[in-house]
């Protein structure tokens, strides 16, 4: 029986030749030791057990047990006949088990070659067409055989079979435009041994809106569900509103959130832009330890920027880590990278993001090889792109890198429906992060707070309301927690809004009545900063919590 192994070592294939009652006729090859005829012979009649007509082809496993050897063949039948070609197998490859588990094996293959709904093209390792299904052939106008050996790119409009083949990376659920229709596909590499020896085309639907549509059923039922009681936007709900610019919002997250396709979101100062891009990435991810690595690109100078965002070999530079550092985008190697105020990436800066955005490698600084990194990419910003785009401050090839797609947070302004609901819950959050008693709130501060510009839009609204609480009296919420300011006085959002209001010109006579208010607001100021904790911020004044109290009580 150790011939057999022998065989297998010398010999590829095998040929064996039944005759119509199955006894062998010919045989060549591994097909010429007894076992493995015999074996063979066995493993054909039990493959028919149950079965109708025997089908004209099929695949079989041959399991020969002492020496332990595995074959695969194709068995042609013409009636008078039965011939099977044989070559060996891996014991543990997934296809031998497959075929000698499924007796309809060969049926399952034909199908998935010939699907219409999920029609196949195959290229080699250089990019040449090697198969291609007949229901593509039509749709492009090819002659059947037409396609094999010609360039992927030279038969497939926009076809990308050969940058998968020489990148190894697959491309799941892409867009694709061919002939005026867009469909969806995914292109998957093919490996032996450790080496890609091609890759495959598979058409998922044969129009994206199939897959649109589902998405957005599902992010219906999600919206319902974050916006379904004031006690589940408390618990975290990122998006809040049912207003539609914010359902719009959230089908359009849903819907991009499982594609492999850049994200641009724009939207003014305050909107949550990062929250939208946290939204995408929570939607998008099956497993919660996918990383999700965020940079404000505006808050570093370009010198520490290009440090941070691809990271520096050890000794790069004076003052470095001195084993070197990881950037940002490979910490976020097999998740996502938010990039934050991308409008504001130096011109220099630039040139290196887009490199990186398309060939999916990134160089530390200091040298070295580049490598391989696989990420999501959701970029920001709330400036005006064309604008910036004219002026010749940000590169047109880069911005059409990052819009693959691109998302508009609605300004407050433009979604006032949103405010009780954004009311109820900064509400909650404060008195919940600050052990405090949840107040009523009055009913005439939603008509008031929707009567307001909100040009800092939510985060202003965010601030205006915490502040409010800091001086409520914990029982009710009124319009007056509000209105401290007398319109010229109130801050406007930008730098100045971080600046006191000027001191009014005294009365005279009113010295003590002056201090007295100085007191006042020099303990609401310490309990602002102190996050509303009348603790904090009677340390932070160094007096004692009931002299604290004592002072607040002498305000009515």
């Amino acid at each position: 029986m150790s011939s057999i192994k022998t065989l297998a070592h010398r010999q590829s294939i095998g040929v064996l030749v039944l005759d119509k009652d199955g006894a062998p006729q010919w045989a060549h090859g591994l097909a010429s030791d007894p076992a493995v005829q015999q074996t063979a012979i066995a493993a054909l009649a039990k493959s028919r057990t149950g079965q109708g007509d025997a089908p004209a082809e099929t695949l079989l496993s041959i399991a020969v047990q002492d020496p332990a050897v595995q074959l695969l063949a194709l068995v042609i039948r013409d009636g008078s006949s039965t011939v099977l070609l044989m070559r060996p197998a891996e014991a543990a490859s997934p296809l031998f088990g497959f075929i000698g588990a499924v007796p309809f094996a060969t049926e399952i293959f034909s199908y998935m070659i010939s699907n219409p709904y999920q029609a196949m093209t195959v290229a080699d390792a250089a990019g040449k067409m090697c198969f291609i299904s007949e229901v593509h052939e039509r749709f492009l106008g090819l002659e059947r055989g037409e396609a094999i050996g010609r360039d992927a790119s030279d038969i497939i409009p926009n076809s990308r079979l050969a940058e998968v083949a020489r990148s190894g990376k697959a491309e799941i659920a892409q867009l694709q435009t061919m002939r005026g229709v867009t469909r969806v596909v995914n292109r998957l590499p093919i490996r032996r041994d450790g080496e890609v020896v091609g890759a495959i085309g598979q058409v998922l639907f044969k129009e994206p809106e199939s897959i649109f549509r589902m998405h957005r059923s599902v992010a219906l039922r999600r919206a319902e569900q974050q916006v379904d009681t004031h006690e589940s936007l408390a618990a975290g709900s990122p998006l809040i509103g049912r207003s539609a610019p914010m359902q719009r919002l959230r089908r359009e997250i849903q819907t991009v959130a499982h594609l492999d396709i850049p994200v641009l979101i724009l939207g003014e100062s305050g909107t949550g832009k990062e929250l939208v891009a946290q939204a995408i990435h929570r939607a998008g991810s099956h497993d919660e330890a996918t990383p999700l690595v965020s940079l404000n690109l505006a808050a570093l100078p370009a010198t520490l920027l290009e440090a941070e965002l691809f990271g520096y070999q050890p000794g790069a530079f004076t003052g470095g880590n001195r084993q070197g550092q990881r950037g940002r985008i490979e910490q976020a190697e097999g998740g996502t990278l938010f990039l934050d105020e991308v409008g504001d990436i130096p011109m220099e800066m630039q040139v290196k993001l887009l490199r990186v955005v398309e060939d999916r490698r990134v160089e530390r600084l200091g040298g070295g090889d580049s490598h391989q990194v696989n990420f999501r990419l959701i970029t920001a910003t709330n400036r005006h792109m064309q604008g910036l785009i004219d002026a010749e401050r940000f590169r047109l090839d880069l911005y059409y890198r990052l819009s693959g797609v691109v998302l508009h947070i609605p300004a407050l302004r433009h979604r006032r429906e949103d405010i009780p609901e954004l009311l109820h819950h900064f509400v909650r959050a404060f008195c919940t992060r600050n052990s405090m008693p949840v107040p009523t709130i009055g009913s005439e501060v939603i008509p008031y707070l929707a009567a307001q510009d909100w040009p800092g839009n939510v985060r202003q609204l965010r601030q205006r309301i915490e502040e409010a609480l800091v001086f409520c009296d914990s029982q009710e919420l009124r319009v007056g927690n509000f209105d401290r300011y007398t319109p010229s006085e109130e801050p406007r959002p930008g730098p100045a809004a971080a600046l006191p209001a000027a001191p009014r010109a005294e009365e005279p006579g009113a010295g003590n009545a002056r201090l007295k208010d100085l007191e006042r607001q020099a303990v609401r100021q310490a309990i602002a900063e102190s996050g509303g904790n009348k603790k904090r911020a009677a340390e932070q004044l160094g007096i004692s919590r009931s002299h604290l109290y004592k002072i607040l009580g002498r305000e009515d």
